[in-house]
């Protein structure tokens, strides 16, 4: 931990710590007597090396010498034994003489051998020993010969005194050599002794004065580390209250923790550690084979995994799993581990955490099964309530006085808006908890633009605020539902924001951002308005629960502050990120990405609509557009022409399921295009309405399913097309649904659209139902009285009359991927209680029923 600079400050010696200062002084103290005594031992080594040299030049110098002595004794006794040689017993003993001295000469010169002498005397030397040596030799054969020819011996005496004379002066010369060269040698020695003496004595007097500083030095360390020595009790007693702390905490969050050395193999746990797997701290033992123990036999091969994991990880490692203790109790506890490595990526040791979230997770669940049951409850009679109203607005109990459809319109307003802020609160939890689950698909994001600006088109016209679009041919991966929400929140407050007059533009187009683990491409969505701008100190909080810019806006615009913040949890759940950019007085954008997707194939593109697309053909835009409206609120998807040939090409590409037909058409008639129609096998057998101002009696019948009189009626209509499409209502939907009002609602929803709906009220009344007739449809809600819905489908699935049923599943509660599973039956779709509308809902049953009647 760093100190803080006054501590630094207060510190003697440059904040040298004291550890370091004692083991400096040590060091110098060492060090610098050790250097003392080598400048003495090299000094006097030197000195005894010039000794010994000189010693040997000396010894040389008296072998030399006895060489020289040698050589005159041996002349004396060769000249003796030649001057006197007829005398008795003169030559033995002369013999032995010269034999005695010679071989004394051979060693003295074997002597000279080892001696240190310069080069040229070493020179002197090797030649002068074989001239000693070969007059040895002489004398002991002039000796021999004068046993037995005494003349001949006195012959050669001049020769060998000759040879006698000529190493005289050798002789003396290398003796005079010898002793020279000791001489220098010796005074050598005394001059290097005396320069040894010298350096010694500066060196001695150089350390002492170092120890005086090195005393000096260790004296302010001392006395100026006091305050540091107290600091470091003060810390030592911090740390130790410190970890006492640490203890406590960790018992009372329930957090243990731990740490391994590979290089030791030891291993360290916290009490806290001990106490998670319900033993006693510092209990004795193999930690092994004690956390082995502890550990779910099924979670093992994951926990070793994980701990594997943790060794090849730049990374922290989580896992989860389950600890049985001694007792038998199971705890539920996350781990999280990770390596610590030195310089050069070596694992130094590993360390981590244990943390008991037996509690947490029992909070977690009675906190799903709360919301649920709120979800659900809520949302249930939210449904009812909208339906009714719906129906009533909509003229399905009859026209209503002006008096009374205001007030059906406010209070269907005020329902829709209780459904968003439920819808709302409801996700902002689910996010939080991180249960927001998305079905990701190619998106074209044209089409979802197209969508969300079409769903906000009559919120705009009531402000008097134009929406124009600048999409791009782009795809994303996305949940259609999830993106559609947060582009139309976004679309929604742009709306609000906008002065009267102004214009919305949303736009879709490249982004630069891009994934930096893998080459992921992302397409921006941008929403701009020409509101009065968001100050930048608000641009980040916007996006956090329950807030906006101006307080007053909740009241002048409406709104809770719950928009925001749900479009950001469903970017950032596809991965993306949202940000907004503002001028105050300049509008603002909002701005999202979302990862992109592979184009969809041609055959995605150029293939058939849906079955129930209904071709709608009149020369009156109007007409056109108000037919097309009342066919989408059913349900329906539309394509729209405005001429006969027109209608033909559309006919033969789009190859719609039923079309319906002005007459009366300018350039290109009716009756022309159905009979057009007609002729080309392709559209041949396609129903047509007929929709015209005429009546049938005014003139022949061109080959159609029906004829309708404008201005039509919109039962009639749809009652024609459900005899056109074979949906008619022979069609039977078994709804089961234990709220008394929901399944009222939903059987007038049916039966507006002509099919025949039964209610069954429990899971059980449900199954007897469907095993006496078997439904063409099966609408399910998930919370029943006796057994659930998931029974429900489970008993269905072991029926072979019932386990190809259609279901719908129509809950209030949120589901995950592993629940949609376990409801599957025939072919499935999943609808959520008030959460979505009325056109959605619908558009989703009549679609799932034509599937139905078109696969029988």
């Amino acid at each position: 931990m760093k100190r803080p600079p006054e501590q630094e400050r207060a510190e003697p010696t440059g904040g040298i710590a004291l550890r370091r200062g004692l083991l400096l002084a040590a060091v110098v103290a060492v060090v610098l007597p050790l250097l003392v005594v080598a400048t003495a031992l090299t000094g006097f080594t030197e000195v005894q090396r010039s000794h010994g040299n000189a010693l040997r030049l000396l010894t040389a110098q008296r072998y030399q010498q006895d060489a020289d002595m040698l050589h005159d004794a041996i002349y004396a006794d060769v000249l003796a034994a030649v001057l006197n040689s007829g005398a008795d017993g003169g030559v033995p003993a002369l013999d032995e003489s010269v034999d005695v001295h010679v071989a004394q000469l051979d060693r003295d010169l074997v002597r000279l051998d080892p001696v240190d002498t310069p080069a040229s005397l070493a020179a002197d030397i090797d030649r002068l020993r074989p001239t000693l040596r070969a007059y040895g030799a002489q004398a002991v054969a002039l000796v021999d010969l004068m046993r037995t020819d005494p003349t001949a011996a006195r012959a050669k005496l001049p020769s060998f005194e000759s040879a006698y004379r000529a190493l005289e002066k050798p002789q003396a010369d290398l003796t005079v050599s010898l002793a020279r060269e000791a001489a220098v040698q010796t005074a050598a020695a005394d001059s290097r002794q005396t320069q040894a003496v010298a350096s010694t004595t500066a060196a001695a007097a150089a350390v002492l004065v170092a120890m005086l500083l090195l005393a000096f030095f260790l004296y302010r360390l001392v006395t100026g580390n006091e305050v540091l020595l107290h600091r470091l009790e003060d810390n030592a007693e911090q740390l130790a209250h410190s970890n006492d702390e640490l203890r406590d905490a960790q018992q009372m969050a329930h957090i243990g923790s731990w740490q391994w050395s590979p290089h030791l193999g030891v291993a360290q746990w916290s009490d806290e550690f001990y106490r998670i797997l319900g033993l006693a701290p510092g209990t004795a033992g193999d930690h092994e084979a004690l956390f082995a123990a502890r550990v779910h036999p099924e979670d093992m091969p994951d926990v070793l995994r994980d701990r594997h994991e943790v060794a090849r990880s730049l990374a922290d490692v989580y896992s989860h799993y389950r600890i049985v203790r001694p007792d038998g109790n199971v705890r539920e506890v996350v781990a999280l581990g990770k390596a610590v490595r030195d310089d050069q990526g070596e694992i130094v040791r590993l360390v981590g955490t244990l943390q008991d979230v037996t509690e947490q997770r029992e909070l977690e669940r009675l906190k799903d099964e709360f919301v649920g049951v709120i979800s659900h409850e809520l949302r249930t009679p939210l449904t009812s309530i909208r339906g009714a109203l719906g129906l009533i607005a909509g003229g399905a109990v009859g026209t209503l006085p002006p008096k009374a459809q205001r007030m059906a319109d406010v209070a269907l307003n005020s329902c829709q808006r209780l459904v968003r802020l439920v819808n709302d609160i409801l996700d902002v939890e689910k996010m939080a908890a991180g249960k927001l689950e998305l079905d990701l698909a190619p998106l074209p994001a044209a089409e979802v633009v197209a969508d969300a600006i079409a769903e906000m088109k009559a919120m705009a016209d009531q402000a008097n605020v134009t929406i124009a679009a600048m999409p791009i041919d782009a795809v994303v991966l996305a949940d259609r539902d999830r993106v559609a929400q947060a582009l139309t929140n976004l679309i929604s407050n742009a709306v609000k924001f906008s002065p009267a007059g102004g214009t919305v533009l949303v736009a879709v187009g490249p982004s630069d951002s891009k994934d930096p683990n893998a080459s992921k491409e992302f397409v921006q969505f941008t929403v701009t308005d020409e509101g009065s701008g968001i100050p930048a100190d608000q641009l980040e909080a916007i996006f956090d629960r329950f807030t906006q810019a101006d307080a007053s806006d909740t009241r002048a615009k409406g709104g809770t502050g719950l928009g925001l913040p749900i479009c950001r949890g469903i970017v950032e759940q596809h991965g993306g990120r949202i940000w907004a950019t503002s001028e105050p007085g300049q509008g603002s954008t909002f701005a999202f990405t979302l990862p992109a997707a592979p184009a969809p194939g041609e055959e995605m593109d150029a293939g058939p609509l849906p079955i129930g697309a209904v071709l709608v053909c009149d020369d009156d835009p109007d007409v056109v557009e108000v037919l097309g409206a009342m066919l989408e609120s059913h349900g329906y998807s539309t394509l729209r022409a405005h001429s006969g040939p027109e209608a033909l090409a559309l006919a033969a590409d789009q190859a719609p399921s039923v079309v319906l037909m002005d007459l009366r058409m300018p350039g290109m008639t009716g009756w022309e295009t159905i009979a057009a129609l007609r002729a080309d096998p392709v559209t041949a057998e396609i129903p047509i309405i007929i929709l015209s101002a005429l009546a049938p009696d005014d003139m022949a019948v061109p080959a159609a399913s029906s004829w309708l009189t404008k201005p039509v009626d919109q039962r009639a209509l749809m009652a024609s097309l459900r005899r056109a499409l074979g949906t008619g209502p022979t069609t039977s939907v078994l709804v089961v649904e234990d709220d008394e009002d929901l399944g009222d609602v939903l059987q007038a929803f049916f039966t507006d659209h002509g099919v025949h709906a039964r209610i069954a009220r429990t899971g059980a009344q449900a199954l007897a139902m469907s095993r006496e007739v078997p439904p063409d449809l099966l609408v399910l809600d998930l919370g029943l009285p006796d057994i659930d819905g998931y029974a429900v489908v489970e008993a269905m699935r072991r029926d072979d009359r019932l386990r190809s049923l259609p279901l719908l599943v129509y809950t209030g509660s949120q589901l995950t991927s592993a629940d949609r599973h376990r409801l599957l039956l025939g072919e499935t779709r999943f609808v959520t209680k008030s959460g979505e509308s009325s056109a959605d809902f619908a558009r989703k049953v009549i679609s799932l029923l034509r599937k139905v009647t078109a696969d029988s």
